[in-house]
């Protein structure tokens, strides 16, 4: 559940940082 979170967390923010997305989708998202 939590991995779930981050991903909604990385895509409210990907428009802040789109680095974070990228690194949480390398990650294994």
């Amino acid at each position: 559940m939590n991995i779930i979170n981050l991903g909604i967390l990385a895509h409210i923010d990907a428009g802040k940082t789109s680095v974070t997305e990228n690194l949480l989708f390398a990650s294994g998202a």
